[in-house]
């Protein structure tokens, strides 16, 4: 039990550092817009639009939980390489991740080596400037505060504040010139901030020299360990398991992806289903008890929340960037796919 509490809990910390830090950089800057966005619905629109295109290099700090670091990222989009990204920690212990179209690698003490959330490190463009601002409502209210400064930039805010207590609420801040994501916020009740991200320099560039896309952290062997998730393999199914569903969905979370993966750090392969209301993820981790231990109960580190339970031979394991209640009802909700009418007990 110990054990497993102790493996959640490394997983919990990589998946929040992975996803907020990976969200933070995913859209990048443009062009100067002709006419700037008028509404809240449409700067996140032209923050979805802005995404990939050009190459920067910046600093920036976090705060997930009671963890305070800083990192520096070097991102490059280009047309005949697509987009690549390095970021190297400079607090804390040596990391580095190295992000590209179709693979994920991430350089780490070998103390740290741990299951990576596929979820998080595969699609962070979606983590906080949603791609489809319609299918937030009525689950989100999209409110314009106006205008402040990031980074010794003019910046404006833009609250997505949730209408029920299954989601957290979020605060960006979008350059008002590029269009760039320079600082956000995920907010708990009364507005609480329990997870945050801030730009502190950043320079746009047309063209990053490749070398300096290159990891710093390789050729010790004993001191770091190199965990590479091939994005393109991942996501090729392998022979079934049971099936299972959520047999009562909370309104708004629709079920985005279920196929068995072989994910990165684990000997076997594992059911991965993944839900997600157009802003905020969760993914469900299913594989029998005989080779996951057992977890049971709920734990918490910054934004991230999982809930174990076991039923029927298999362990569950559902985690995600939302409050405690969200995850213990999807987990509660989990039935094999012949019993999917009756919710779980």
């Amino acid at each position: 039990m110990m054990r497993n509490a102790r493996r959640l809990g490394h997983t919990l910390e990589s998946a929040a550092r992975g996803g907020l830090l990976l969200a933070f950089i995913a859209v990048s800057p443009v062009a100067l817009a002709s006419e700037s966005p008028e509404s809240a619905a449409d700067w996140v629109q032209w923050a979805n639009e802005a995404r990939d295109s050009n190459s920067f290099i910046g600093e920036f700090v976090y705060q997930h939980g009671s963890d305070i670091g800083s990192m520096k990222i070097w991102r490059s989009a280009d047309a005949d390489t697509g987009i690549r990204e390095r970021l190297v920690s400079l607090s804390g212990q040596p990391r580095e991740i190295l992000r590209g179209d179709d693979s994920v690698t991430c350089i780490l003490g070998n103390s740290e080596s741990v299951l990576i959330d596929q979820r998080q490190l595969r699609r962070p463009l979606s983590a906080r400037i949603p791609e489809d601002v319609d299918r937030l409502r009525p689950h989100y209210q999209l409110r314009l505060v106006g205008e402040d400064r990031v980074a010794g930039r003019s910046a404006m805010q833009i609250m997505l504040e949730p209408q029920d207590e299954f989601r957290y609420g979020y605060s960006v801040w979008l350059d008002r010139e590029t269009g760039l994501l320079t600082r956000a916020e995920v907010l708990g009740p009364d507005d609480q901030v329990i997870e945050q991200l801030m730009m502190l320099d950043i320079e746009i560039l047309d063209r990053i020299d490749p070398a300096l896309l290159e990891p710093t952290l390789s050729g010790e062997e004993e001191a770091y360990a190199r965990i590479t998730n091939d994005l393109a393999r991942a996501e090729i199914e392998v022979e079934s398991q049971q099936a299972w569903a959520v047999a009562e969905q909370l309104a708004g979370f629709a079920v985005q992806m279920d196929r068995i993966q072989q994910l990165p750090g684990r000997p076997h392969p594992v059911r991965h289903l993944m839900l997600s209301d157009g802003l905020a993820t969760v993914s469900v981790y299913i594989e029998p008890e005989s080779q996951a231990g057992r977890f049971e109960g709920g734990m918490q580190m910054g934004a991230m929340n999982a809930y174990g339970r076991t039923r029927d031979g298999y362990q569950a394991i559902v985690v995600g960037e939302v409050p405690a209640v969200t995850v213990e009802r999807i987990a509660r909700s989990l039935v094999l796919n012949t019993d999917s009418s009756q919710p779980g007990q």
